[in-house]
Formats: C-alpha cells, structure tokens, sequence
C-alpha cells in the first residue's frame, strides 16, 4: 500500500491551490480565496429594506400581546373561509317551494292594484340614453297598518350609473314625505304622508324620476350582430309586492323609434309561468310613437316585468363605467396581486433578511478536518441529503444497512481511534489489541466487508430509485436539527414571518369559502374564472409557505465552518483526492459533499473495486427500499395516461353518444324552438360531372310555420350530412330564399355529427306560414365501400334526418290546440340516363337492425322504390295492403323515383287467394296517415349502390380508417384494461412468491401505479362505454372485462399488502 501510493503521488502533478478563474492575483498570491456576499438587485435590496423597517418598528413598539394580535387576526380570517367552506350557504338561492311558500299573500307588507308604468325614452343633448318614468299605483294595507311605503330602484346598470334622478312623489294627489337612501348599485326610496299618520285602508301612490344609460352593447340574439340592447326588469331589483292588474305604456321619440330593430317585447313571468309578446305601435304623437301592453291576472311578490329592446349599434352614447365596476371585474385578482407582493418579500427576506451570516472576506486551503463538525454534520450542515449514507458508509457508520458483524467491523475499522497527518488510521490501544488477537485473515476480511458496505453504499448513492430510502433516512433531519443545536444556524422569529405564514393560509381558506358559496349562485363549470384565480392564489400561497416554513440561514460560525469545508473542497480538487484516494482518507468523506451525489458514488466504487479487484463488488446494492428504474418508469408513465385520459374526456365529446347529438334534433339554436315545418317536397338529381364525380343537386321546398309569439324573433334550421365514412361530399349551400327573397344565414360545421348547418339571421319578426326554398349540391356524393365483405361504391342521399316530424302544432305556443298532418310529403329522385343501367342496387333508406350500421345515420338498408307492406288503418279496421311511391322512365332515359304520401294506395288484404280488388287511393285517410302507417321511419332519402370504378373522387380505403378511428377509443379502453390485468396478474404471482417482506419496487408498483392505471381506465370507460346505447353489444363487454379488472386489481394489492405486513412481522 506505502509503495503504491508512493507511486501514485509521483504520477501526479504538482498541485494548483489557487487555479481559480476571476479571482484576484493578489488575494491569489497570498494564498487567500475571496469569499464575497451575494449580490442583489435594487427591487430586492429595496424590499428587504422595507421588511427589516417594518420589522424593526414591530418589535420596538409591539410586544407578545401585539404578536398574538396579528396571529389571531389571521386565524380569525382563516376560521370565516373555512365556515363559508363547510358551514351553511349564506343567502342561497330559494328552492322552487320555498319560492311558492313566499306567494303567500298573508306575508307581504301591502298589495299593489291598477299598477301604470309609463316609459318615455329619448336621447339627451349627448346622445345618451334618457328615461321619463312615471310609476302609480294604488297600495292595498290588507295586513295592518304600515308607516312607509318603501320603493328600491337599480341605480347601477351594466357597471354604469344610471344618474338617477327623483322628481315628485305624491300621496293620494298630495306631496309626500321622502327619504332616499342611495347605496352603491340601488337606491331605496321611503315614502310616507306628510302629515305624519300610517298608511291604512288604500292609498294612491305615485312616482316620477328620470333614468339614464340603461342600454349596452350587445351581440343580438336573432342577427347574431352587435345591437345597443335595453333588457330592463321594471321592478327590479326586488318587488315584495303582490299585484293585481298592470298596464305598461312605452314611448319612443321618433329618432329612437327609427332605430328599432324590431319591435320591442314584453314578458311576464313568475316561476314556470309566463307570457311574451312582441308590441306593435298602438299611436303616435308629437313626441314619439307609443307601445303598450297589460296583464290583469294576479301576481305574486318579486314577478318578473321586462321591457326588452334592441336597437341599431352607436345609437346611443355610454358613459364611462363606475369605479365600483372595475372593482367588482377586477376584485377577484386582488388577493393573488396581495399574493404576489407577498411572494416578493417573502423572495427578499429569504435572499436577504435571512441569508447566511458572512464569514471571513477570504478562506485558505484546508488539509484537516473542520472543528468539531463529523462528515455527517457536515452533510447536514450542507442539507446535502443524497450524501448522508455514503459519508457513513465511509467513516464506518453503516446505521441499518450492515450485518451482525458490523460493530466489530467498525470498531476494527478504526472507528474512534486517531488519523495520523498522512490520513491513515492510526490504531489505538483497544485496536491494537483487538488486532493483535485476530489473525491477518481476519483483518482482511474485516475491510472487505466495510469494502463491500462502501460498494453497495456507492452504487446507491445519486440514483433516483433511492430518494425514498433517503426520505427514510433523514426523515429525522427537521426534527432533530443538530446544526440549530451546534449554533451553526438559527431560526428567523419574527412578525413578520407569522404574516407570511398565516396570511397565505388564510386568505386561500376564505377564497375556497367564496368559491363554495359562489357555486349555488352560478355554474362553475359555465362561469370557469373565479375557480381558476382561486387555484392560482392556491399556488402562490403554497409557494410562499414553503419559502418561509423553515428558514435556516448560517450563524456567524456556521460560516466560520462553512467556509472551513469550502477550503477542504479546494485542496480536494486541487489534489485531486476524489481521483486518487484512498477510501480511508480522512477528508474523502468532507470531499465527496462537494461533488454531486452519483458522481461521488461512482468514484468510490471505482476505487473499491480497484482495491479488492473485484468487479462484482456490492453486487447486491438494492436494498427493500431502493426504487428500481422500471418501476419508476412504470409510476411515471401511469401519470400521463392519467393526465393523459382526463384531459381527452374534458376536450373531447363522447365518442357513442346516445342521441347523436344532431344540432337541429331538439331545436336549440336561437329562435328555432316553436318553427315548424308544416308540409315540403324535396326534389334531387344524380348524375354524373365532368370531372367524372357523384353530383346530387337538390331543391327543397318547405312551407314554414312562424310563432310571432316566441321570446325572441322566429329563425329556421335545416342540417345535412357533409362527410360520410371519412369522405368529403363536397357539399355546398347556393341558395336560401323566403317568400322568393334572400335571407340572411349563418353555416357552420358540427363535426360530431359530420353534419354543416343552417341557421336564419332574420331580423323581423314573422308569424304565419312562410314557404322556404334552399337549393344545394353533392359535388362527391359517392363513397368507397371497402369496409364490408364486398367492395362498391355506394351514394346516400338523406333528405331529412330521421327525427323529421310527420305532424305540428297548429298553434305552436300552445300545444293543446291540438296537432295537423304535415302535407304534403313528397320527394322526387332521379338518376340520370347515363347512370341507370350501372345502378346495382337502390331504393328508399330503411334500417335493418341485424346489419352494421353507420354512426351517426339512421337507416342501412334500402327499400324498392314502390314500397309494399301491410297496414293496419284504425279508420278502416282489419288489414290492408298498402303501396306507396313510383317508378318511371323520362323521355330522355332518366330514372324517376318519388313518393307521394297523397298517392298512397290501399286494398283489402286477401289471405292465401289472389287479391280481388284494385290498389285505391283514399284522399282521407292519406290524409291523416302518419309515417309509420306508411313505412318511412328512418332518414327520408335514397341508398344507391354501383360497382367499383363508376366515380372518380373516390377515396380508396378510406371507409376502414373510419371505423378504425371511430372504435380507437373503444379499443384503447379495452387495450389498457388488458394491460392492466396483465400487470396485476403478474404482482399477484410475484407476491404469491415473494419470500420476505415486499420491496419498495413491487410497492409502488402495486398501490399506485397500477390503482392509477385503473382511475385512467375508469374514466376511458365512463367516457366511451357510457355513451353507448342500452343494448350495445360492445359495452356488455366492456363492463365484463371491468369486473375481471377489478378483481384482480384488488387481489394483486390484498396480496401485496399481506406481503408487508408479514414481512414486517417477521422482521
């Protein structure tokens, strides 16, 4: 050993000390190496020059009582969050009985009878917007006596001031006593009789008072354009009145009247209870033209009144917005701006107020060990956690990781005993004689087994499957903190410090409060913002504990030692002792803090290896709790399925939806809800275009029933599929017409469905029946049918979607005026002359529920073109054979299809004889036929089916991809279940035969990533087979295939845990 490290030192260079880059020649030939403070930047210098006032002032005027204060302070504002967060929800909104218990007209103070509103609207000398209002009413004390009438009015509207101003109130034709109490958004008026006495009996009432700014600008419901819209609750914002009888008069000055969009629009309601109407110009005078309307029924406290109006963009001007509206817009981000002067200060004091104690300016090269400081203080003192077992390892403390002979090992290792200046481990008189009584053999394999434990240590030391045996090591680190108690560091105690810990909890806590109170007045998931500054300020507020939970900055002689083993890491690079060894040097262990955790680990366990020789040294380095890289791999790729899974299902629709989900199927696009179509008759044409494609042309004819009665102005809504089987159509809209004049639409594309839909921007308001023309074009009507057994070409035609109705209210706001037969009902189809021979197969859409079908269309089958089935007429009574379309040749070759409910035909059904009588037609009962009793249940259209080759612009193969990305979700689901059933089923086996207790590996394995692998697929499953319908064939399978997963999930952990405990048992 002397001969070879005598070698070794002969092979190395001379050492440079001082081969420090930037530092000062000077400082450098003295043999000193400067040790400056950090710099800072004026914003942080600043900041920490406010904390150290502010916290110098705190403490030479505050004292414990003073500390508490803002302690309790605090916490008081926590506990409130946390009430609004788990106690009773403060003004929730009542439910619908408690709605109708407060009708109760024993509960009101008076009842209000002959209620007349009069608005006069004009634009002022600015252009704004100005109301004349005149409110009177006769005020019914049927419950006693009361002193004052009180009247509340929005003084606020739309973040702007309305200006309001009060003009005369009067008692019975006599001026009243008034007292007006303005708040930030109402403003409540209290009326009284000026000579003092109560009101009793009835009393006249009367108000007058101006009103300004009440419009906005708005997008327009029907035009979908921007409007200046006045949306007005006439007793807003609360009426506790009941009342009997109201007549609404409304004038608009003629520069105002001009500017309608349409007419305005009355509504009353209360609760599931109300009524619209669309006001026509009942006179005209000087002023303007004059609205009206009324409602004689009863009405029970807080009805709702509203005047709605809309009218051209910029006619009127608008104020700028109140203060208090900024603040009530901006009011949420507050606490997260608090936050953020929180989270700079709380930066500061961390850099600043609590950095380390400066040392020397300069510290030398060092070649012994610190003062009093062993190389695990040492590591603690650095927090240099990944380094704790190896330092150990190293100096012979091998704590849970050694054998029984370990203690010997330690004590014949030199543990205790004195360092010679060389480094070498001088034996002391118990070594000596322990030494003395073991034999040469018995000293080597001493230092093999503190070899090996070094090794094992090595190989561990760095990597990232030993983060949990690290935790586990220095779990004991915070709480017994040796440096605090050695004086090296100290802990921060101050006032301000309670702030930065109490005040981030805090404020969060009453946030999460809000959010919760807040999620019974609106819908979160519609109104996302104010839950997303609440995570935000969660953050930050997470952030700021965590920078000052436990500050440890260095006292003046923790500095002292630091700089101590700063001068032991420049003599260690200097002398390249982590290169050369040896392994019982006495700075090794303080030389390797400096190096990163696995680089040390492997230039140890080069140099063991080197010593003994023995490449398989520490072999068995993997502890129980060492954390293997697979499992770690597999941990982390289970928490991107997770993620991966929540945000697919979060941005993606349903896969199967039940319903389809056509956008027309439940008319829910604007002003579509009472249109009905009372009769149409489609007519389309096949041929073929130059460039050799499928070219469908078609006109609609449809007779349109208008509801003048609806909330807003009546649109119509048509739908077409665009893309079949992964195939564009190339569909395009020409033309949209009503009463032979343009109309004003939007087209959009709804790709669940694959569909593009058209939707009325009309601006008047209609009422009536109204005929429709839209004439469009299949440019690529025909699709490649590769998927099925056979290959063709196939042209579907759809005219109407399979929800088309075959009847409608003839009253559409009132359903039970009783319902009529759409009339007529005729489609026409034909096939032009070069295509009709090449036509293999085609007829009427039908639907067969033994063969495949194609998402999102109803019908997969075709009929012939006469359909030819028996009915069942209650009018007539017994069956009948009934005949329905036609087939014929034009003069020019053409194929003519059509169906014609009017031409329907009818014969008594004769049963095993041939039949007697004629097909007949019976105009009343065609009449009164619905579309079951003629056959026609699916999409109303046409299936044609050619041979391969009969159109270009065929997309090859593209049916198969559709399917396959239309079942993807469903066998990704399926996939992940298998794959999670296969490992569940491989830990179960390996648990079954695992000696001893479970490793960390199969641990973690076992109760989490496999758990999270089946949160994923829960959510996959709840996704794709929940959308499915009842009966689907593939979600019976999926829910088998769930319950096998969830068996074995459970047993593999059952077994697992098992493992665990009986190993710890036994241990």
């Amino acid at each position: 050993m002397g001969a070879r490290s005598k070698r070794d030192k002969q092979k190395l260079p001379s050492p440079d000390f001082f081969d420090l880059a930037g530092s000062d020649p000077d400082l450098l030939n003295s043999g000193r190496i400067p040790d400056p403070q950090p710099a800072h930047t004026p914003l942080f210098r600043w900041l920490a020059k406010v904390f150290t006032a502010v916290e110098a002032r705190l403490r030479a005027r505050g004292n414990l009582s003073l500390r508490y204060t803002i302690r309790f302070f605090w916490c008081l504002v926590g506990i409130i969050g946390l009430f609004l967060l788990v106690g009773p929800i403060i003004n929730q909104p009542m439910t619908f009985d408690e709605v109708i218990d407060s009708a109760d007209i024993k509960t009101v103070d008076w009842i209000a009878t002959d209620v007349e509103i009069d608005y006069e609207v004009s634009r002022g000398d600015g252009g704004e917007f100005v109301a004349q209002v005149r409110e009177s009413y006769v005020a019914n004390f049927t419950n006693g006596p009361e002193s004052n009438v009180e009247r509340v009015l929005v003084t606020e509207y739309q973040g702007r001031d309305v200006e309001f101003a009060l003009g005369e109130v009067t008692v019975d034709g006599a001026k009243a006593a008034v007292t007006v109490d303005r708040k930030p958004t109402t403003t409540s008026i209290r009326v009284s009789r000026a000579d003092g006495e109560k009101f009793d009996g009835t009393a006249q009432i009367e108000f007058h008072y101006t009103l300004h700014h009440l419009v906005s600008m708005d997008i327009d419901d029907a035009t979908g354009r921007e409007a200046d819209k006045w949306s007005w609750p006439l007793f807003a914002p609360t009426w506790p009145q009941a009342m009997k009888g109201i007549e609404v008069s409304l004038t608009l000055s003629h520069e105002v009247n001009d500017a309608l969009m349409r007419q305005p629009r009355a509504y009353v309601g209360w609760l599931l209870v109300s009524g619209t109407e669309w006001l026509s110009p009942e006179g005209e005078s000087a002023f303007g033209v004059s609205y009206s309307f009324s409602n004689d029924d009863s009405l029970p406290p807080n009805s709702d009144v509203w005047l709605i109006v809309a009218f051209k963009p910029d006619t009127f001007t608008l104020p700028p917005t109140t203060g208090l509206f900024w603040l009530q817009s901006w009011g949420p981000l507050i606490p997260i701006a608090f936050l953020l002067v929180l989270l700079l200060f709380a930066l500061a004091a961390r850099r600043i107020v609590w950095a380390d104690s400066a040392g020397d300016p300069w510290y030398l090269p060092r070649n012994e060990p610190p003062d009093d400081l062993s190389p695990a203080r040492a590591a603690h003192l650095l927090g240099n956690r990944r380094h704790d077992e190896l330092v150990s390892a190293l100096v012979g403390d091998v704590g849970d990781v050694g054998d029984k002979g370990a203690a010997a090992d330690t004590v014949a290792m030199g543990q205790g005993s004195s360092l010679t200046k060389s480094g070498k481990r001088k034996p002391n008189k118990s070594s000596k004689k322990l030494l003395n009584a073991k034999s040469a053999r018995r000293t080597e394999l001493v230092r093999k087994r503190w070899l090996i434990r070094v090794a094992e240590a090595a190989q561990r030391a760095g990597r990232i499957g030993s983060l949990y045996a690290v935790m586990l090591r220095t779990a004991g680190w915070a709480a017994n903190d040796v440096t605090v108690k050695q004086e090296l560091r100290w802990v921060p105690n101050s006032y301000i410090r309670d702030t930065f810990l109490l005040a981030p909890l805090a404020i969060t806590l009453l946030q999460w409060g809000l959010l919760r109170q807040l999620s019974h007045q609106v819908i979160l998931l519609v109104i996302w913002w104010p839950a997303v500054f609440v995570l935000v300020s969660t953050v930050l507020a997470l952030v700021i504990v965590v920078l000052v939970w436990r500050p440890r900055p260095l006292t003046p002689e923790g500095a002292l030692t630091m700089q101590q083993l700063k001068g032991i890491d420049v003599w260690a690079r200097a002398t390249r002792l982590l290169d050369r060894g040896p392994l019982d040097d006495k700075l090794l262990p303080y030389a390797v803090l400096f190096e990163s955790p696995r680089q040390a680990g492997q230039a140890i366990y080069t140099h063991a290896v080197r010593e003994t020789g023995d490449r398989s040294l520490g072999q068995n380095w993997r502890t129980k709790d060492f954390i293997s890289v697979p499992a770690l791999l597999g941990f982390v790729a289970a928490l991107a399925v997770l993620t991966t899974s929540i945000v697919t299902v979060s941005t993606k629709p349903a896969p199967y939806d039940i319903d389809m989900r056509h956008v027309t199927q439940y008319s829910d696009l604007t002003g579509t809800f009472y249109t009905q179509i009372t009769g149409f008759e489609l007519e389309a044409e096949l041929s073929r275009s130059p460039e050799g494609q499928a070219l469908i042309e078609v006109v609609e004819h449809l007779t349109v029933l208008f509801d003048d009665n609806s909330a807003v102005a009546p649109q119509f809504e048509r739908e077409w599929t665009t893309t079949r089987l992964g195939q564009d159509r190339g569909f395009e809209l020409t033309s949209v017409t009503l009463d032979g004049a343009q109309v004003p639409y939007r087209q959009f594309e709804h790709e669940h469905t694959n569909s593009t839909v058209l939707h009325t921007q009309m601006q008047e308001v209609l009422g009536g029946e109204h005929t429709f023309e839209v004439r469009y074009t299949l440019h690529s009507a025909a699709v490649d049918r590769s998927d099925i057994n056979s290959s063709y070409q196939e042209v579907r035609w759809a005219g109407l979607l399979s929800f088309w109705d075959d009847t409608y209210y003839t009253n559409p706001s009132n359903a039970f005026d009783g319902t009529a037969p759409v009339r007529p009902i005729r489609v026409t189809f034909t096939i032009a002359q070069d295509l009709v021979d090449q036509v293999k197969h085609a007829g009427w859409i039908d639907f067969d529920f033994d063969r495949p079908r194609v998402p999102h269309e109803r019908g997969n089958v075709s009929l012939p073109w006469v359909i030819e089935s028996i009915g069942y007429p209650y009018e007539k009574g017994g069956a009948y054979d009934v005949r329905l379309g036609s087939e014929s040749l034009s003069a020019d070759g053409s194929l003519v299809a059509s169906i014609d409910v009017d031409e329907m035909q009818l014969r008594p059904r004769v049963y095993g004889d041939e039949p007697v009588e004629e097909f007949m037609i019976d105009a009343e009962l065609n009449a009164a036929a619905n579309r079951f009793e003629f056959g026609l249940r699916d999409d109303l259209g046409v299936l044609l089916r050619f041979a391969d080759g009969t159109f270009t612009g065929i997309e090859k193969g593209a049916a198969e991809q559709y399917f396959s990305k239309y079942w993807s979700p469903y066998a990704i689901m399926l996939a992940l279940a298998g794959l999670i059933m296969i490992f569940s089923l491989v830990i179960l086996v390996v648990a079954i035969r695992w000696h001893g207790q479970a490793s960390a590996s199969l641990s973690l394995t076992s109760f989490a990533t496999i758990p999270i692998l089946f949160v994923a697929q829960c959510v996959l499953f709840m996704w794709t087979v929940m959308s499915m319908a009842g009966g689907s064939a593939q979600g019976w399978v999926a829910i088998w295939v769930g319950v096998a997963l969830i068996a074995s999930v459970t047993a593999q952990i059952v077994m697992v845990s098992r493992r665990r405990l009986t190993g710890r048992s036994t241990a």
